[in-house]
């Protein structure tokens, strides 16, 4: 499943804007995973999240801010992600390979922290997220441009129920198979593709509304 519209989502979900603490030049991800199975191996469980974080640690900040939306959300749904993650260490059963567990973990609590996000917008009144910091290695004009088209990206995938959403997600910025999302979303790849092609002319309408497509 390979057109334009693939060609022209897949740069702007892979990157949206990182708050700069996070970037890490990500480790080669076999390399990563042999270090993090064998320090398990060892009953090092530190030396595994470290190495996790290091690894995967900006991918799923990235996961986490477009399924969630505000900066603070995607704060705690990353942080819930790995002490999630932390807990369940010692019980890595080696069904998937650790970055698809860890997609499942992030997945899940951003679940969870947009349950809890509706349940505090019916007792406070929404608050506008503060403006993001532009990037110094751009051009002004650069900068506006790039961030207007990820902000209406943002506004489009909200406006995407969750499960769709994270389909899109996982498929297109963190680049997952139809098999892996199946095994974090507990559904057949078939029904996720298709989930993904329905979803695809309804994000570029969107964009095209806003402007933001080429």
């Amino acid at each position: 499943m390979s057109d334009t519209r693939e060609i022209y989502l897949s740069p702007l979900l892979a990157a949206p804007w990182v708050p700069p603490r996070r970037l890490r030049r990500p480790m080669d991800a076999d390399g990563t995973e042999t270090a993090m199975l064998d320090a398990l191996a060892l009953g090092d469980r530190d030396a595994a999240l470290r190495l996790l974080m290091r690894a995967y640690g900006p991918a799923v900040y990235r996961y986490c801010r477009q399924m969630v939306g505000a900066g603070d959300l995607a704060d705690e749904a990353h942080q819930m992600t790995f002490v999630k993650a932390y807990e369940g260490l010692a019980r890595f059963a080696r069904r998937s390979t650790l970055r698809t567990w860890l997609l499942g973990i992030a997945h899940h609590r951003c679940l969870d922290v947009l349950k809890m996000s509706r349940r505090r917008e019916k007792r406070f009144p929404l608050t506008a997220e503060p403006p993001e910091r532009p990037s110094p290695a751009l051009t002004a004009e650069e900068d506006l441009t790039g961030r207007s088209r990820v902000q209406a990206l943002g506004a489009c995938l909200r406006e995407l129920a969750p499960h769709i959403r994270a389909a899109v997600l996982l498929r297109f910025q963190q680049g997952a198979t139809y098999e892996e999302m199946s095994v974090l979303e507990g559904e057949r790849p078939a029904t996720l593709q298709a989930r993904v092609v329905r979803a695809l002319p309804v994000l570029r309408r969107c964009l095209e509304r806003k402007g933001a497509t080429p």
